[in-house]
């Protein structure tokens, strides 16, 4: 089935280009990784996109953090004023990220430590819970996350009974920086996975959003996880809207480092959106490429493949 990707949208125009996302995309209320530069995200959708609406919970700091009837008025006042509100299909919930620290002010990618993530954890769950009973006729995207593996699946046990599987998506959080410190995350990913995606699977979930992750390693392996038991896949970013920005085009086997950026600027949205369709097409037909492999099993004396299933029939 692919991976089907949200593209995240934080402007009016691409640079004297119009937005064009695709047919998905994700949208939040704010942005900005510092005190000093968060802001409302000022943005254009265009009409016939499906707009997964995310809480903007990664740009409020630990002093600013809302109350969940604050966090969802402000997903709802952002969507009336820039007139998307009729385009979304799930709203995310509000949870509490434990893959970033807040210092004077400045956002930093560093994950927690396991004790310390536990009120985290807790919020998580509060927050699913909250929005299960405020939906308003959407679908809901409903966040888990977790340090390592087994309090990872603790929260998604505590957030899976909220899950409408019908309509709601689960939503893994806590990897977008997976594809910075792949060395360090990436056996923590593959044992939660493991453990994530049949649990989910036997409970009914059909669809998961992993948030932030392009990283092909990770998206590969979740995916193929996820196709052994009947799942679809999403994800987002906004990183393939500004990678040719910043004379970069794009990833892992399709990478092109020998790319430079267009002299004349008005040229550079019409490059940033051909390089969103590329992304596209590429995560759509992931299962063809190398990085679509069953996630690797580390035991003492040796690395393993987990072996293909068979899917019940009921």
């Amino acid at each position: 089935m692919g991976v089907r990707f949200y593209c995240g949208v934080c402007e009016k125009k691409w640079n004297y280009h119009p937005v064009t996302p695709g047919a998905f995309a994700c949208i939040s209320p704010v942005k900005g990784s510092s005190v000093r530069t968060k802001s409302k995200n000022s943005v254009y959708v265009p009409p016939g996109t499906n707009v997964i609406q995310d809480s903007g919970a990664f740009s409020d700091s630990w002093s600013s953090r809302l109350t969940f009837d604050a966090a969802l008025q402000r997903q709802i006042d952002h969507a009336t004023q820039y007139v998307y509100a009729d385009l979304i299909t799930h709203r995310a919930s509000y949870y509490f990220l434990i893959d970033e620290v807040w210092d004077e002010g400045n956002r930093h990618k560093r994950r927690w430590t396991v004790e310390a993530a536990e009120d985290a954890v807790s919020e998580t769950i509060a927050a699913a819970e909250y929005l299960s009973c405020h939906r308003s006729g959407l679908g809901l995207v409903l966040s888990a996350q977790g340090v390592d593996a087994r309090q990872y699946m603790e929260c998604v046990e505590g957030v899976i009974p909220y899950i409408d599987v019908e309509r709601d998506i689960l939503g893994l959080g806590g990897w977008c920086v997976i594809g910075k410190l792949p060395k360090a995350m990436m056996p923590t990913f593959r044992e939660t996975i493991r453990a994530v995606i049949p649990y989910s699977a036997g409970r009914g979930v059909k669809r998961i959003h992993i948030w932030g992750v392009v990283y092909p390693f990770a998206l590969g392996e979740l995916l193929w996880m996820c196709d052994q038991h009947g799942i679809a896949l999403s994800t987002d970013s906004a990183g393939p809207t500004l990678t040719p920005v910043r004379d970069q085009w794009g990833f892992g086997d399709w990478r092109d480092n020998t790319y430079q950026r267009p002299q004349d600027t008005r040229l550079i949205g019409a490059e940033r959106a051909r390089h969103v369709a590329a992304t596209i097409e590429w995560l759509d037909r992931l299962e063809t490429t190398v990085y679509y492999q069953a996630p690797l099993v580390n035991t003492a004396q040796r690395v393993t493949k987990i072996e293909p299933m068979q899917l019940a029939l009921f």
